[in-house]
């Protein structure tokens, strides 16, 4: 880690116990964090700010970036938990489930997002190319 990330890292740091309720802070300490590898500080960081539908996926997002694909997993899942009409949950993960080629999943979440919205064609076709992969 660079003195000078270091040193972002100790101001941001000052700043918020001066300014506890400035949620700009925690983000750009947060950011800071995620650079310098620093995930648990920086989840912690999410955790003080962000409603929990969008603390699930940054958590995730952090997850996946450090190879911990069971944990990114379970936070995707978190997030369609606390809404199970938000199709744009469901794509989230079909993309994670994609790029770490779990296809079954990938596709019963395609299902479960055109029950939601019929004629979404995005999804659609991502179903068909999905089924055809198999």
């Amino acid at each position: 880690m660079t003195n000078d990330i270091k040193e972002q890292i100790k101001e941001f740091s000052d700043l918020i116990k001066r300014y506890p309720h400035v949620q700009e802070f925690y983000v750009y300490r947060a950011f800071l964090y995620e650079k310098t590898k620093q995930y648990q500080k920086a989840i912690e960081d999410y955790r003080k700010i962000l409603p929990v539908q969008y603390l699930n996926f940054d958590i995730a997002g952090i997850c996946e970036k450090n190879d911990l694909l069971k944990e990114a997993e379970i936070y995707y899942t978190k997030a369609i938990n606390g809404d199970k009409n938000n199709i744009h949950n469901y794509i989230r993960r079909i993309y994670f489930y994609m790029r770490i080629k779990e296809i079954d999943k990938a596709i019963l979440d395609c299902k479960t997002v055109l029950e939601l919205s019929p004629k979404n064609e995005t999804v659609s076709t991502l179903k068909r190319i999905l089924t055809e992969e198999i």
